[in-house]
Order: C-alpha cells, then structure tokens, then sequence
C-alpha cells in the first residue's frame, strides 16, 4: 500500500487537460484499451481533443487513440514515430498525414518482420507506397539487420517499439500499436507525457539510434 498509494495520487493530481506549453510544468497519463471495455474507467475520462480547426477544443472519450491524435494536430514543427505497426486506415494515421501537409517535418521508423502470408512480403510495404507518394516527403526508415549488429553487437532483426516525440516537449509510448485494433479490441495501454525533459530526451535519444541502424524506405538516398 505505500508503494501504490503515491501511483493512484499522481495519476489523480498530474493530469491535465493538455499541457502543451513549455512553461508549464512536467504532466503524464497513462489511458488503457480496449475502448469501453477491459479498461472502461479509461474511456469515460475526457480529454481536450484539438478540432481539425486547430484553434476549438472538444471534450471526448479519453481512449488510447484521442490523446494521441491531440498531440499530431498540435505539433507545429517536428515528428519522430516508432511504431511496431502503423495502420493506414487509423485516425492517428490520417492527422499525419495533415500534419504533413500544414509543413510538420515528420519521420517515421517501422518494421519489416511481419510478412503477408500470400505475398510473402512485408505487411507494410501497401503503406509505405502510399506514404512515397505523399509531398512534402515523409522519411521512413526500417531496422537493418547488418547494422544494428555494427552499431550493438546484437543481431536482432525486429523493432518492435511504439513511441513518439513532438516538437521535442512531449512525448508517448506504450504497448499500443498505431491501429485501431489497438484502441478498440485489445488490452493495451499508451503512456503520454507533456512538457519532460527527461522523458522527452531518453525517447529522442533512443529514436536517433534506431534512425542510425535504419534503412531508407522513404527519403534520403533511397
């Protein structure tokens, strides 16, 4: 009980509508999934989801997928995204892709491993098309066997991370993949941090490793 009682008080006090200003101080979240289902408490939060306006804000469910779409339409400079899986038929996918079009500079890191079992290719490469025809580019990078072993000594050949960075103030992660599934069917969870530093850094940090053991899909000499 002393360990869990200051848990419940910080996810009690902490949490904001949103607190995507730089002089305010360190806000954190954690929503769960299913949407109205393992984790129902979750969906009955409200959360200041921004408008497609960008200047209203609405009160809605607080899922897995409304904070996270907050945080795209919010960002005005950079995006760094690491998803396992990146649904193109999500909503978060979308706002991206909008977020692309209003001149976010945004980079994307996915994996390789899942193929289709028809094709026998990646399960990606529908969506990493689709991305190759989007302007402004959007970077994508997969994970490169030969030098994730260069750079770690280890030779894995899966990424299976799921996090963000925006504007390098806030920041996500969890279990979630980007994928409606994601949010309505399976037992996930997305962690949200807005303005920590510390959060912001080790999840940047560790974005730029994976981007320097990452093979061009989109962008760079590719």
């Amino acid at each position: 009980m002393k360990i869990i009682l200051p848990l419940v008080l910080i996810s009690l006090v902490v949490f904001p509508v949103y607190a995507g200003e730089p002089d305010l101080p360190c806000r954190m979240e954690v929503f769960f999934g299913p949407t109205g289902g393992i984790a129902p408490q979750n969906f009955n939060k409200k959360v200041a989801l921004l408008q497609p306006d960008l200047k209203n804000e609405k009160a809605v469910a607080g899922n897995m997928s409304n904070p996270l779409t907050d945080m795209i339409r919010r960002a005005k400079k950079t995006i760094d995204i690491a998803s396992y899986i990146l649904n193109n038929r999500s909503d978060e996918y979308y706002e991206l892709l909008k977020a692309n079009q209003r001149g976010v500079k945004i980079r994307i890191f996915l994996d390789e491993s899942i193929k289709d079992f028809v094709t026998e290719k990646p399960i990606i490469d529908p969506m990493v098309e689709e991305l190759a025809r989007e302007i402004p580019v959007i970077e994508v990078k997969v994970l490169d066997p030969e030098k994730t072993e260069e750079l770690t000594g280890i030779p894995f050949k899966t990424m299976h991370e799921k996090f963000g960075i925006f504007d390098g103030t806030d920041c996500y992660n969890g279990s979630a993949n980007i994928s409606p599934l994601a949010t309505l069917l399976y037992h996930e969870n997305r962690f949200f941090f807005w303005n920590c530093p510390a959060a912001v850094k080790a999840f940047q940090e560790e974005f730029d490793l994976l981007w320097e053991m990452g093979r061009w899909r989109i962008g760079g000499d590719k």
